[in-house]
């Protein structure tokens, strides 16, 4: 058997498997930058003000380049949304641990660790305090939506552990407590970010606390 022959033709596969890795890692890198470069400028001066030329300068790609990845300053902007709104989701969910004995008020945390985190992501505040309109209403519809089940998803099952413990009201409807708790989440957002409250008012403070302060009673 000709071994020598077998390990010339794999020889060449090899290498184009390689150069394609080094493709693939290059674009990974460059998509990164993209975002990164969109992220910092879509937060200041703003997605209005902010041009394609100054994000590809920014991430020191071309600007062809950067239509190979995004077709539009829109299509952009909703691949840095839907990455914030991934971060925002997994933040809340690792935001708080939970103590013995206070689960209404590890639930409670959570509900403001979520409100605080929007509140330091300055595309966040941008976008919800600022730039409402920059994303379309379907955009901003499913991101809701996706950020709402995942909320649930992960609330459900910690109210049920409660029930069963006696931690929580033995009465307690999990589903609809868990439907509850994340509208009361999603229209504090609103309140403090879209509504007539600004994210840096102290009584943003103030109501965050009373909310979460509500929830908890109701718990017990």
């Amino acid at each position: 058997m000709n071994y020598s022959g077998q390990m010339e033709n794999r020889a060449p596969t090899a290498r184009r498997a390689a150069a394609g890795g080094v493709r693939g890692a290059g674009r990974r890198r460059r998509h990164e930058r993209i975002l990164e470069a969109a992220t910092e400028l879509f937060a200041d001066p703003g997605f209005a003000k902010t041009t394609v030329e100054e994000i590809a300068k920014r991430a020191g790609v071309s600007k062809g380049l950067l239509y190979d990845h995004y077709p539009s300053k829109e299509a952009l902007l909703e691949a840095v949304w839907a990455r914030q709104v991934d971060a925002w989701m997994q933040a809340t969910a690792a935001a708080v641990k939970y103590a013995p004995g206070a689960l209404a008020e590890t639930i409670g945390d959570v509900l403001a660790a979520s409100v605080r985190y929007a509140r330091s992501e300055p595309l966040l505040r941008r976008i919800l305090m600022q730039d409402p309109g920059s994303l379309s209403g379907a955009d901003q519809a499913t991101d809701v939506a996706a950020f709402g089940r995942f909320y649930r998803d992960r609330l459900e099952p910690v109210l049920a552990h409660g029930v069963r413990t006696g931690e929580l009201r033995a009465d307690l409807d999990v589903a609809h407590t868990a439907e509850l708790i994340w509208l009361l989440h999603f229209t504090l957002i609103r309140e403090i970010f879209i509504g007539t409250r600004h994210a840096l008012r102290a009584d943003a403070d103030d109501l965050l606390r009373a909310t979460v302060a509500l929830v908890v009673a109701g718990l017990k």
